[in-house]
């Protein structure tokens, strides 16, 4: 991975960005675009954010102080349009779950982040509230397409990350008979780029076990999901889980499609 976006809100500028953003280009020598945008017409006259000046200041500051290449992009009215064409040139796109693009607050995901999620052209890495260091990798498979497409730009973008500890979660419902979809094709892939790889096998509902789940045996962890689509997270399972999962907000969330 070369090149890095994470977005900022101009006026409430996300300090576990920051951080996630200066980790990543640290571990992977890449470069960091910080993409500031605030709707002119939000912007806020005298409020208690700080203002984009001052965010781009923290980022620049951040990113001299760790010795990473950088460049600065502040958006405009278009904000949406705007983070969307940059992550056609990115490898990755950081973004903080929370994130509106508007001075109020909203229910995790937010509008502006399903936007976001469905039409980026490159994976996304949706962030908590707080850093946390990532000491665990969960992919979630079901066995789909898009599961499988997840896992591997994980694999091609991350790389470093394949030598943590790495858990392959599936869910059957209780009344069906436990089975790893395509066993022998998705043991043979992951143990290619993870070969210290456990598969975890959980019974009942997955918005109910895989969120237990990761709190908890795995609260440090990167969790792994598949695409994103308009109105829903359709990829593992059902998407009522996935939104749960977004929502606590506890666990950096890395994204792909392939549409």
């Amino acid at each position: 991975m070369k090149k890095i976006v994470a977005v900022f809100d101009g006026s409430k500028f996300s300090d576990s960005t920051l951080q996630y953003a200066i980790r990543m280009g640290l571990q992977h020598n890449a470069t960091i675009t910080g993409v500031f945008a605030e709707r002119m017409e939000l912007a806020y006259a005298g409020g208690g954010g700080r203002s984009n000046r001052d965010g781009c200041s923290l980022f620049e500051s951040a990113c001299q102080d760790a010795g990473i290449s950088y460049n600065v992009k502040r958006g405009s009215d278009a904000v949406t349009q705007s983070i969307l064409r940059e992550s056609r040139y990115a490898d990755m796109l950081l973004l903080d779950a929370s994130e509106t693009m508007n001075p109020f607050t909203e229910e995790v995901p937010t509008p502006f982040v399903r936007d976001i999620l469905a039409n980026a052209k490159c994976p996304v890495l949706l962030l908590p509230r707080h850093f946390n260091n990532i000491r665990k990798i969960c992919w979630l498979y079901d066995g789909s397409p898009v599961s499988i497409f997840a896992f591997k730009m994980f694999s091609y973008i991350l790389p470093v990350f394949n030598a943590l500890s790495f858990n392959v979660i599936t869910v059957q419902a209780a009344y069906h008979e436990q089975q790893l979809p395509h066993e022998g094709m998705v043991k043979e892939l992951t143990a290619m780029h993870a070969p210290q790889a456990h598969f975890v096998s959980l019974r009942g509902q997955p918005e109910v076990e895989i969120p237990g789940y990761l709190r908890e045996h795995a609260p440090e962890s990167l969790v792994i999901l598949g695409a994103y689509q308009r109105n829903a997270l359709s990829m593992l399972f059902r998407p009522s889980m996935a939104d749960v999962l977004v929502r606590e907000q506890q666990w950096p969330l890395f994204i792909a499609h392939n549409k």
